[in-house]
């Protein structure tokens, strides 16, 4: 967890430039529009909008889902909250390198007794808002990249997965950003958020095994 999450339409798209301008943050015109118009789902490797900070205050910039792999192969799409300071892969990054991640919601996978096919469900805010994931990034072999940071599940989202992503409240994000939140609040954040059934796309037959880097000990 969080392996695939779902692109911002054009109204959310608005309401993340309202909420960013809030906190007085600089955004880069129409890049989210360009880049999620065709897009059902972000996927690992995918290039998406990240929030950053910057010496002139905060931005959005594109980056690609995960981290590459100390080996090449393949990519690190998740960080947990409690290690990131001591796992090599992210320490260097934990205080230069946050991200927010803008998504309308994310997808998870739940095991049905007596099924061998995994259900998908679609979570997100309770009341409809949008997920502000945190998250580190780093620049890689070819370009800007990022990850989601996970924590233990809260509330209905346990009952789905045993992770979830670390999602900042709409006034938290510039503490994040800025360096001023420290790294242990993350394992602490209390999001509630929903997950509801839905129709599995192109995922293939065995998710698990496809997302199966999730959380690894790095």
């Amino acid at each position: 967890m969080c392996g695939r999450y779902s692109p911002l339409s054009e109204d959310e798209i608005v309401e993340v430039r309202s909420i960013i301008r809030e906190i007085s943050l600089n955004l880069a015109k129409d890049e989210l529009g360009d880049t999620h118009e065709a897009k059902q789902e972000i996927a690992p490797t995918d290039r998406s909008p990240v929030v950053t900070s910057s010496s002139g205050g905060l931005a959005f910039e594109l980056a690609s889902f995960g981290f590459e792999r100390w080996d090449g192969k393949g990519v690190i799409i998740n960080a947990r909250s409690e290690t990131i300071k001591e796992k090599a892969m992210f320490k260097n990054h934990v205080q230069s390198g946050r991200c927010v991640i803008p998504a309308s919601g994310y997808f998870e996978w739940k095991a049905e007794e007596g099924k061998k096919k995994k259900a998908k469900h679609l979570i997100k805010d309770k009341h409809g808002n949008l997920l502000f994931m945190a998250g580190l990034y780093r620049d890689g072999n070819d370009g800007r990249e990022f990850v989601i940071i996970t924590k233990d599940p809260v509330g209905d989202v346990a009952e789905i997965h045993d992770r979830m992503p670390v999602i900042l409240h709409s006034d938290r994000i510039e503490a994040w950003l800025s360096g001023k939140m420290p790294v242990e609040e993350l394992a602490l954040m209390d999001y509630e958020c929903m997950g509801e059934p839905c129709d599995d796309v192109e995922i293939g037959d065995n998710p698990v095994e496809q997302l199966s880097l999730f959380d690894l000990p790095l």
